[in-house]
């Protein structure tokens, strides 16, 4: 009987191994079968939200864009109206003058005043600036309008197309007002007056409250300058307004005469979703936007059971995932050793690299760096229109010193014309390279002539400031000094080389070296004042 025993014994233990070993395999397949589950879940639902939003804004964008187009039409129409009705009496006073039909014209100016609902009103000025004829029935007002922007545009110009006024306030009504002025000129060319059109402001109140937006969306009509003419939600303090600096007028305008777009409005800070179009006959732009956190807490609002639904699936799968993982710490601690490794190697490699870029003795790009930078800058200058600026820099005398003060002595001199070099105010476009020996270069991207030679004057000056002593120096201080050759190119054309640029730079150093060294040299052959 016992030793029957043996061998199922034998085979008892021999089982729980195999039970043994089959548990980590099984954690393996529960973690990969989860995880797999869990990340088909996220991804598939985190596109359909990516999806929905971007739908979303889509569709806003082309409200928008449609709302602005809408918004531009109407204006347009607008002011083709009055710009016909001004021509007309133009033409009239060029065949007849003023005097001579002056009730036939204020007859004219009272008829078309009641066929257009947006105007206020309609007068025709001398050249002294006092009205002449009016379309009002009650009699003028003898009030000098030679102070308003329009009038004295019409004095200084000739242009006899139709000019947009800023907002004013009517001196005679005393409503807000949009003039909209036509130049009259005598037959010699000479200014004869101005014919002028006022449209009420609350005109555009009017309109732009006809369409349904929320409380923080927005619609402006502005004048092609950036001057807001009329914005929803009103204010009378955003009416004149510049915006120059908003998105609209900087970037987006200037590649497209309508689109929509995501930008800060530039009157309160808030991003909205805007559409915008510029009129095509007169200087003008219509935007509409909606407010992006309305748009974005209405599209929360629609997709919210759809994401609480998910998370809750997902807090389920995660928590068996937890109850997993219990059990397979060690193999994370492996992965997370792994992943410090990685990124050990990582990181040693991004230092290997930095440091095949960079001259070791005064830590500043090297040749090759310098090689590669300089290409890039031309590029860069050429895309954006900007001026080039390269600074060759020499180290006066150092042979001498080198020969003088020995080796040890000119490396520590070239580490602290180096510091120097690192102290200018330069910005990140800006690349200071050590070019070879004790020469020395900078690229200045974007820079006028007189800050380029600024920056090349404070180099000169810092290290001489440094008063390192050099008594084999031809300069009268006896102290180590600099030069340097700047080529400054206002435009770099497409197809120039580097070493065009270069060489002239090294010219202007042979000047400053040859006209007594420690100087500033520029390449047109005139030397840069101190």
């Amino acid at each position: 009987m016992e030793n029957g025993k043996a061998p199922q014994a034998q085979a008892l233990n021999k089982a729980e191994s195999e039970s043994r070993a089959a548990k980590p395999m099984l954690r393996q397949m529960m973690l990969v079968f989860l995880c797999v589950i869990s990340s088909a879940v996220i991804a598939i639902n985190g596109w359909s939200l990516w999806s929905s939003w971007q739908r979303t804004l889509h569709l806003t964008e082309e409200n928008a864009r449609n709302l602005s187009v809408s918004l531009s039409r109407q204006a347009e129409d607008t002011f083709l109206q009055i710009d016909l009705t001004l021509q007309d009496v133009r033409d009239r006073i060029n065949q007849n003058g003023i005097e001579q039909q002056a009730d036939n014209l204020h007859q004219l100016l009272m008829a078309r005043k009641a066929a257009l609902s947006p105007l206020d009103s309609m007068v025709i000025y001398h050249a002294s600036g006092y009205p002449a004829i009016s379309s009002s029935s009650a009699p003028l007002i003898a009030t000098s309008v030679a102070d308003r922007e329009y009038f004295r545009f019409h004095q200084r110009s000739e242009d006899n197309q139709l000019h947009i006024g800023d907002v004013i306030r009517s001196r005679v009504s005393g409503n807000m007002v949009i003039p909209v002025s036509q130049r009259l000129s005598r037959p010699d060319g000479s200014f004869l007056g101005v014919v002028m059109a006022s449209i009420r402001l609350d005109y555009f109140r009017q309109v732009y409250d006809y369409y349904n937006l929320g409380d923080r969306d927005l619609m402006a009509l502005m004048k092609a300058d950036a001057k807001l003419v009329y914005i929803r939600p009103y204010s009378e303090s955003l009416i004149n307004r510049s915006i120059s600096l908003s998105p609209l007028f900087t970037q987006l305008l200037t590649t497209s005469a309508s689109g929509a777009a995501i930008y800060r409005a530039a009157v309160d800070g808030r991003p909205r979703i805007f559409g915008y179009a510029s009129l095509r006959s007169y200087p003008l732009v219509v935007t509409a936007g909606y407010d992006l956190q309305e748009v974005r807490q209405a599209w929360f609002a629609d997709s919210i059971g759809f994401v609480l639904l998910n998370l809750v699936l997902l807090a389920l799968l995660f928590l068996l995932g937890f109850i997993v993982l219990h059990h397979i710490r060690l193999n994370l601690r492996n992965q997370l050793e792994l992943t410090r490794v990685h990124d050990q190697l990582t990181h040693m490699n991004r230092t290997l690299q930095g440091l095949a870029l960079m001259d070791g003795l005064t830590g500043l790009a090297n040749r090759r760096q310098l090689d590669w930078f300089m290409p890039r800058a031309m590029e860069r200058a050429i895309k954006l229109r900007t001026p080039l600026t390269i600074l060759l820099i020499d180290v006066d005398s150092f042979k001498p010193y080198n020969d003088t003060y020995g080796h040890l002595a000119g490396d520590e001199c070239l580490r602290n014309v180096a510091e120097c070099l690192k102290r200018l105010p330069l910005r990140h476009e800006d690349l200071i390279a050590r070019y070879g020996g004790e020469e020395f270069m900078v690229v200045l991207a974007d820079k006028t002539q007189p800050e380029a030679q600024l920056i090349a004057r404070q180099a000169v000056q810092a290290v001489a400031a440094l008063r390192m002593p050099h008594e084999t120096s031809s300069v009268a201080e006896k102290v180590v000094t600099i030069s340097v050759g700047m080529h400054w190119q206002p435009r770099v054309t497409a197809g120039t080389a580097p070493t065009a640029f270069i060489d002239k730079a090294d010219a202007a150093l042979y000047q400053a070296k040859h006209q007594g060294k420690n100087q500033v040299w520029l390449s047109d052959q005139a030397p840069a004042t101190e």
